[in-house]
């Protein structure tokens, strides 16, 4: 993998920059995508400082369909191809009408959360695909949620603040479907799969967490470490 190429979008994140340093590792040149943009370049100065490595920052707004083409540009004028692509950005901005309870979820907000989790993914595969062609064993992998498959348990949020938005579940399983109809479309040269994790810990509710282990063979949640190394296996 060494020398090779990653766009990681939320490449800032808490999936994303676990996913960062084990390309890193690998010595993969970075591309990182977030909007939080203090954040990305502390990031990238950590990883060039401990690996060695180029690291670039873009500082994008996937709700903008101007994005995808800067993107591509961006990448073309720096390192003329790409290998990998990893979807990890999804919509979780203070937006009215999401992170609330069914009966207030709003248009607005559901149009967002598309855009950001299932049609980015899309058109950035759109975009940067002549770069992908570049590449010896170009791969793009998503990040999807059990969410997008089933339907959650309300119970275990009583007591907390916490919330599980339709809009979230149901743009999941748009990118699910994504995935098989671009893994088809792009055979046999891109290979394209999802990562689809249950609930990662970070910090909820001790009531919460009591009632997520209940459900769970293991009696904990995930860790973002572990989806890390899940898109790792699937980009090799």
């Amino acid at each position: 993998m060494k020398n090779n190429v990653a766009l990681i979008t939320g490449g800032a994140g808490f999936i994303g920059s676990e996913v960062a340093h084990l390309l890193a590792q690998k010595g993969v040149q970075l591309v990182l995508l977030d909007k939080n943009q203090d954040r990305s370049r502390e990031l990238a100065r950590s990883l060039q400082s401990d690996y060695n490595i180029p690291v670039m920052t873009m500082c994008y707004d996937l709700l903008d369909k101007e994005t995808f083409i800067k993107v591509r540009n961006d990448i073309q004028s720096n390192f003329g191809k790409l290998d990998y692509l990893v979807n990890v950005a999804a919509f979780y901005d203070d937006e009215p009408g999401f992170g609330c309870n069914f009966e207030f979820e709003g248009y607005d907000a559901w149009l967002k959360v598309f855009q950001v989790n299932a049609m980015a993914p899309f058109f950035l595969a759109q975009s940067l695909h002549s770069l992908l062609l570049e590449s010896n064993a170009p791969s793009i992998v998503h990040v999807s949620s059990i969410y997008g498959t089933v339907g959650p348990d309300h119970s275990i949020y009583e007591g907390t603040e916490m919330t599980n938005p339709c809009s979230y579940s149901v743009s999941k399983a748009g990118l699910n479907q994504l995935t098989k109809w671009l893994s088809t479309v792009l055979a046999p040269k891109i290979r394209v799969n999802t990562v689809s994790p249950g609930g990662i810990e970070r910090g909820q509710p001790q009531s919460f967490l009591e009632s997520y282990y209940k459900k769970t063979p293991l009696k904990r949640m995930c860790r973002s470490e572990e989806v890390a190394d899940a898109i790792l296996f699937l980009l090799s």
